[in-house]
């Protein structure tokens, strides 16, 4: 499994434009790709304009083909404009965990 963490922090007052744009993508996402485990876009309460993404993907080829797609692209050339910041970005590896109550193995494979 390949996972990533992402944090946004979305300019004042373009949240809804933003989180728009996010759900145009997870169409796509939905809709196209198997390898997208989860994708998961949170807001967080005390901070009305940060956005944090939770993806997991099978494996990394998942991932090259999900940046590949065109609704992927679509989000990273228009992203730009509701942003305040780059956004931060951590590649995650398993250590412990589950998906679909199927246990993980420490390099995210099913056990």
């Amino acid at each position: 499994m390949f996972a990533l963490l992402v944090r946004f922090r979305v300019l004042a007052g373009h949240e809804d434009a933003f989180d728009a744009l996010v759900a145009e993508t997870l169409a796509g996402i939905t809709a196209n790709e198997p390898g997208t485990l989860v994708y998961v876009s949170h807001a967080q309460a005390d901070e009305p304009n940060l956005r944090v993404f939770y993806e997991c993907y099978k494996d990394h080829d998942a991932f090259s083909a999900h940046e590949a797609t065109p609704h992927t692209r679509r989000f990273l050339a228009h992203r730009t404009q509701y942003l305040a910041s780059p956004p931060e970005v951590w590649t995650l590896t398993p250590i412990v965990g589950a998906i679909d109550g199927t246990p993980l193995r420490g390099d995210g494979a099913p056990r």
